[in-house]
């Protein structure tokens, strides 16, 4: 991102940084606040950010192809990158199968996660109206404090969970089943 930044729009490498937190921060993307003060093209820029061999960073992961083996219910990746980005990280986990579909940063646009307005528009998308019918699994807790506001269960999953409200969360995804039991009798009771 910052080498975009630099080198497409000539921001000096030493601003770079503190203008991706401020755009991330106001707009919920640095691709948002890229687009509304710069005008880039959302492809271009998410084509260039994504440009990298995701096997380097991710394998096959059989634990959570497990672990999705048993969650019931659809599945659907709600994301802030790009379709083909989520798509080849799907891939390199080996769990690509077990999601009917991608909801990018493009589907949601003009909007994006944190914005309730993407999650609206992702719930659009999945054609069910009804946020009490979703359980968003992220690692932002903005993004989880939205979902819940929007009437969405949600629980943060994160090495770095902090949660100030006492609602469960998980240190990864490899521990959500942990998680999961507690949150419906919780949620049920």
């Amino acid at each position: 991102m910052n080498t975009y930044i630099h080198t497409k729009l000539g921001i000096p490498e030493d601003k770079v940084e503190d203008l991706r937190e401020s755009y991330f921060h106001t707009y919920g993307t640095s691709l948002r606040g890229l687009q509304i003060h710069y005008g880039i093209d959302a492809d271009e820029y998410l084509e260039y950010v994504h440009d990298i061999c995701i096997s380097d960073f991710i394998q096959t992961d059989e634990t959570l192809q497990h672990i999705l083996a048993k969650l019931p219910g659809n599945k659907v990746v709600f994301t802030n990158a790009s379709r083909a980005h989520a798509q080849r990280v799907l891939d390199a986990l080996g769990v690509e199968t077990f999601f009917s579909q991608i909801i990018d940063v493009i589907d949601m646009a003009p909007y994006c996660k944190p914005q309730p307005d993407a999650f609206q528009a992702a719930m659009d998308l999945v054609n069910d109206p009804d946020p009490a019918h979703y359980l968003l699994l992220d690692d932002s807790l903005r993004n989880v404090q939205t979902a819940r506001e929007h009437g969405m269960a949600a629980i943060l999953v994160s090495p770095n969970a902090i949660t100030l409200d006492h609602q469960p969360h998980a240190y990864s995804i490899h521990g959500i089943m942990e998680v999961l039991p507690d949150y419906f009798k919780e949620s049920n009771g």
